[in-house]
């Protein structure tokens, strides 16, 4: 099944109009159940290719992500559909192992205390850590969520 789900990558615009090896079509048929219109499948991939056969190529988007953003939903509702699915598809499993040696390192003896929210939340932000987090943001919405706790102009100001 996963060599059928690699076809889905023929929907990128730049590999769809330059390489005529790989059929989107049979990749689409794995995931027929999940689109708007079936039916109509065949006859949007001819619509969805000559539009983008107009374009210069230089302009067809290369990603997923970036074919995601230039497609109407409206006139390729299946196509949209697809790209999404193709998203969301593990290209490894590169993801999952980080995880798992991620969750590895923390499980030390303060995770018996810790409640799997938050064993959740820190796995995440340890294997995100390339993420910029603004500190002064965190720091509002704790406040925001936990009302009865004391103002932090108290802590700061001397009394």
């Amino acid at each position: 099944m996963s060599r059928k789900s690699v076809g889905l990558l023929g929907l990128i615009p730049a590999v769809l109009c330059e390489n005529t090896s790989v059929d989107p079509q049979q990749a689409a048929d794995v995931y027929r159940s999940f689109l708007p219109e079936p039916d109509l499948l065949e006859t949007e991939l001819i619509r969805y290719k000559l539009h983008y056969m107009k374009q210069d190529p230089d302009s067809r988007p290369g990603t997923c992500a970036a074919a995601i953003k230039d497609t109407d939903s409206r006139n390729f509702s299946n196509i949209s559909v697809l790209l999404k699915i193709a998203c969301t598809l593990p290209v490894s499993s590169c993801e999952c192992e980080r995880s798992a040696s991620v969750l590895r390192r923390l499980h030390t003896w303060t995770r018996a205390t810790m409640a799997q929210d938050r064993l959740g939340s820190l796995a995440l932000i340890h294997t995100h850590y390339r993420v910029n987090v603004n500190l002064d943001d965190v720091v509002d919405i704790f406040a925001k969520k936990h009302s009865r706790r004391m103002q932090l102009s108290c802590l700061l100001t001397e009394q």
